[in-house]
């Protein structure tokens, strides 16, 4: 080596792999070292691995430093819940026509012109048991019987002359101044002058009573529901004059159906038993009348297959408060159905859920609630609560009305305050429909809720 190499060497300094690189034989077999490119990966790698520790220990502390910092966990689903009430009693509610006992049409028996009508003989008028309802002139009959009278006058006397003769004869034929067939015919003649004077006598009382049927009287205590006639007007037999119905009673038809009749323990069951009569389309509005089941249809309905109860209203269209009953007129009909005993409940119809199923809410000891699943059967529903048979369940206990789809045994869940004891709390009142208080319930003795709907527990019972 040179001079000059000597100091090149001393300026630069050891060869860069320093002491520790292999020997320039041992690096590869061209005699390179290998490449920046896969130190850079592997320390890359190494990174990666140090940053995937660090957020697992992350994730795995935040819920203790949650915690420390007083961080709330997500919260329960809130419900709204009802209280489950004893359903001692059912109000089967069904809609009737209001019909009449006893309806007649006013019509003439003989031709004549009407020479007045009565005063309280036009529609809406009422009218007591032989009131003038329609006077037809009478010169024409009235003729008419004085001629029949003259034909029996003439009988009688044709009688006299016959019987008469008859007594000549018999004379005559004692005296053997008569032949016995002279005598024969004179009976003969007192027999059919008898004989004419009966037919005399019938058309006497056919021309009297002809006469008598100019006057035209109400049959019944009655309500005229038509007219259709004036002074004047010729009418003949059978022409309808106008209509009465009977105020005495009125009668509907009350049709139950299969489930119904179930819940009676048959139809003939509730024979005697109160049925209230309210209006329809007048939610909470009181009873115009009370009926009494007095029979059953003996056939079944045949478009609506149902049976029917026949329920009688004495006095339904005398004047009452709050006004009476009308002819034809749509009503409501309950009939209390008696169900104590039975471990029958009564909920909203809300709180059941795909399938009868009910959820219980129950608080634990440390004050959660929780959801508890109640497999029922419903034995009356109405559109407002529904009767049920559930076991695990008891009066006083309390179901979700929420709709929470993803509801599971033993989810948590919070009540929501506003809705404790509503949503159908109240157990009694009607069997379709809500609105205001129904005072119907003291048809039944019993204190009816409008919001509840059909069913009734203890001293709060149906409607009616």
């Amino acid at each position: 080596m040179s001079e000059r190499d000597t100091d090149r060497a001393a300026r630069t300094g050891p060869p860069v792999g320093g002491p520790g690189d292999a020997p320039a034989g041992e690096r590869d077999g061209s005699g390179a070292r290998p490449g920046r490119g896969a130190v850079l990966v592997a320390a890359l790698a190494s990174l990666a691995l140090l940053a995937a520790g660090a957020g697992a220990w992350w994730l795995l502390a935040r819920p203790d430093q949650q915690a420390r910092d007083g961080a709330a966990p997500p919260r329960p689903p809130l419900v709204r819940t009802s209280e489950v009430q004893a359903a001692d009693k059912v109000a089967i509610t069904q809609t009737a026509f209001v019909r009449p006992v006893f309806e007649v049409d006013v019509t003439p028996e003989v031709s004549a012109r009407i020479a007045a009508l009565g005063e309280d003989f036009r529609v809406g008028g009422r009218v007591e048991r032989g009131d003038v309802l329609v006077r037809l002139e009478r010169d024409r009959l009235e003729a008419a019987l004085a001629e029949a009278e003259a034909r029996v006058e003439q009988a009688r006397a044709a009688v006299t002359e016959a019987r008469v003769t008859r007594q000549r004869q018999e004379e005559l034929e004692a005296e053997d101044f008569a032949s016995e067939a002279r005598l024969q015919d004179a009976i003969l003649g007192v027999a059919r002058a008898e004989a004419d004077l009966a037919a005399a006598r019938a058309a006497e009382t056919t021309a009297r009573r002809r006469l008598d049927d100019t006057t035209i009287r109400a049959p019944f205590d009655a309500l005229v529901t038509a007219r259709t006639t004036a002074p004047g007007q010729a009418v003949s037999p059978g022409a309808p004059l106008g209509r009465l119905v009977a105020t005495g009673a009125a009668q509907m038809r009350m049709g139950l159906t299969a489930r119904d009749v179930a819940l009676l323990g048959g139809a003939e069951a509730a024979l005697g038993t109160a049925v209230a009569v309210l209006p329809t389309g007048a939610p909470g509005a009181g009873p115009l009348a009370e009926g009494v089941v007095t029979d059953t249809d003996p056939q079944v309905a045949e478009g609506s297959r149902t049976t029917g109860l026949i329920v009688r209203v004495e006095d339904a269209f005398a004047m009452r408060d709050p006004r009476p009953l009308r002819v034809g007129e749509l009503v409501e009909l309950r009939l209390a159905a008696t169900l104590a005993g039975s471990g029958a409940l009564s909920v909203p119809v809300e709180a059941l859920k795909a399938g009868a199923t009910l959820w219980r809410v129950s608080r634990r000891s440390d004050g959660a609630a929780t959801l508890a699943r109640v497999p029922a059967t419903v034995i009356y529903r109405t559109r407002g609560r529904a009767v049920v048979a559930a076991e695990g369940l008891s009066p006083g206990d309390r179901v979700m009305l929420s709709d929470r789809a993803g509801a599971l045994d033993g989810l948590r869940v919070r009540l929501a305050r506003e809705t404790e004891g509503a949503g159908g709390g109240s157990a009694t009142g009607r069997t379709e429909g809500s609105g205001a208080a129904d005072p119907s319930a003291t048809s039944f003795g019993d204190a009816g809720s409008a919001a509840s709907a059909g069913v009734g527990s203890g001293g709060a019972g149906s409607g009616g």
